[in-house]
């Protein structure tokens, strides 16, 4: 009996759980749908290790906002399987170009985008450095 009241107790909590984040992605994509955009400039060389783990959060950050996001993999050389990954995850669906780091300047400053940030995963011990639209 107790075992019964249990699972009708977690099945409610988890239904209620679901229609809180429902709720919360609809009202994020009135936001979406006025055309805020972000555009994530990642600048990496031999990150193998942890590209994808930082192509699939900013994903999953832009799922749970509910915000269109592209994702733009400048590589500085690299001499491992970094290209390799990223390629992998375009392939797969997500929003990824891949452009040599010396196409930049070229790449940034688009106009469908109104928010750009950079993250250099280069620098050691740095999470990255954001730029709003003309800072690149």
């Amino acid at each position: 009996m107790v075992a019964q009241l249990i699972w009708i107790v977690a099945v409610y909590a988890s239904a209620v759980i679901l229609i809180h984040i429902l709720h919360h992605r609809e009202q994020t994509r009135r936001v979406m749908r006025s055309g805020k955009r972000i555009h994530y400039f990642l600048i990496t060389r031999n990150h193998e290790a942890v590209i994808e783990g930082y192509i699939r959060m900013l994903a999953f950050h832009a799922f749970w906002t509910g915000k269109l996001y592209r994702v733009t993999v400048l590589d500085d050389e690299s001499k491992d399987e970094t290209l390799a990954v990223a390629t992998k995850l375009a392939y797969s669906g997500s929003a990824i170009d891949i452009a040599p780091l010396m196409h930049f300047r070229s790449v940034a400053g688009e106009d469908e985008y109104q928010r750009e940030i950079v993250i250099d995963l280069r620098m050691p011990g740095s999470g990255g450095s954001q730029s709003r639209r003309g800072e690149c």
